[in-house]
């Protein structure tokens, strides 16, 4: 990779931009990630199991779970791209390999086969996994729970107990365990025999209403947090305070994009918006080659400088969602060269776009 572009595209640049950048702004897809697999994987074990009716649906957000009542999966957003990955290992300390992500995904369908079919209303599921009182109400509010490190009650695969936070938990633990291919779960749990009764009952209940159709059928307006209308910055949400990486980032140039465009007007219809303003992604490509030219003739570099940079800023407009009234067009015009100019200038002077912080 040319000097350039390592500067404008380093990794301590990349991930400050997606420490500041608007959960609902980063653009995330499930195709070209682990869950492109591991969804189908998981729906394929469903299916071999007896499973054949249940369709969860899944989608992205803050965080796994399952909706409760429905069989509508969330999934973290913080996995779907590496270097999101690396800063939630760095501020919030624990990061998912791919294999702890099908077991996640086996346990949210543990909890969609429970709602779907309705079994906190069966008598038999809740006297085995000891429901007492409403299913749903009586669920912890936090994360804390009390557990037993020596009972025999509870399947347990990731060594957490976390069967014992709730009979909800311990019905999706259990089903993890047992929809696992080759979890030789009959002889690992054969001197737990409550545990072992809980995986029977599992393969019974399945073996039952596997071939049904579902009782619940799915409501997506109740989907908590779609990670699409979650306007908070990813360093918001990981409490993260990315000073470090102000140092070292070398291609950083979203506040100075912030300062010369603005965000996206408010309160506006779509032909008011696209009458009075346009995208200041689109403005910039309308006169990238046009600068490219004149800049690294005016400046006296390879017209990869500004090329480059040109890029940066065309891939941070958009991110960013940034916008510009077209009657200042011609004002933002002399503003963008002078900035362009200006950073090339320092790169012909110093090596880098961007003066250090002092």
């Amino acid at each position: 990779m040319r000097r350039t572009r390592q500067l404008l595209f380093q990794t301590e640049t990349l991930k400050l931009e997606l420490l500041n950048t608007p959960i609902n702004q980063l653009d995330l897809k499930i195709e070209g990630t682990i869950f492109a697999q591991a969804i189908p994987l998981v729906k394929e074990e469903l299916r071999r199991a007896g499973i054949r009716r249940l369709e969860p649906i899944f989608y992205i957000s803050t965080g796994y779970g399952c909706i409760a009542g429905q069989p509508i999966i969330s999934l973290g957003f913080y996995d779907f791209h590496p270097l999101l990955k690396e800063l939630n290992e760095e501020f919030r300390g624990w990061r998912y390999s791919d294999a702890d992500i099908i077991d996640l995904l086996r346990h949210e369908c543990g909890h969609a086969f429970c709602y779907s079919y309705k079994l906190y209303r069966r008598k038999d599921f809740r006297e085995l996994f000891d429901v007492h009182g409403h299913f749903f109400h009586t669920y912890p509010e936090d994360d804390r729970y009390t557990y037993n490190p020596w009972s025999r009650s509870y399947v347990n695969p990731n060594g957490d107990y976390y069967a014992q936070k709730h009979p909800d938990e311990d019905f999706a633990e259990t089903f993890t365990v047992w929809l696992t291919p080759r979890s030789n779960w009959r002889r690992t749990y054969k001197h737990y025999p409550r545990a072992l009764q809980k995986l029977r009952y599992t393969e019974r209940i399945v073996k039952e209403l596997g071939p049904c159709p579902p009782l619940v059928e799915a409501d997506e307006s109740w989907k908590i947090e779609p990670y699409e209308e979650v306007k908070i910055t990813v360093a918001q949400f990981m409490k993260a305070k990315p000073s470090h990486y102000y140092k070292k980032a070398t291609g950083y140039v979203d506040p100075s994009l912030k300062e010369m465009f603005r965000a996206q007007p408010k309160r506006l219809n779509r032909r008011e918006l696209f009458g009075r303003f346009m995208r200041a992604e689109t403005f910039l490509k309308a006169h990238k080659q046009q600068l490219i030219s004149r800049v690294a003739h005016w400046v006296g570099v390879d017209s990869t400088v500004v090329y480059d940079l040109m890029d940066k800023l065309i891939t941070r407009a958009k991110a960013l969602n940034l916008w510009l009234e077209k009657a200042q067009a011609e004002k933002k015009l002399v503003e963008l060269t002078t900035f362009v100019a200006a950073r090339c200038t320092d790169y012909k002077n110093t090596g880098c776009y961007l003066r250090p912080p002092v």
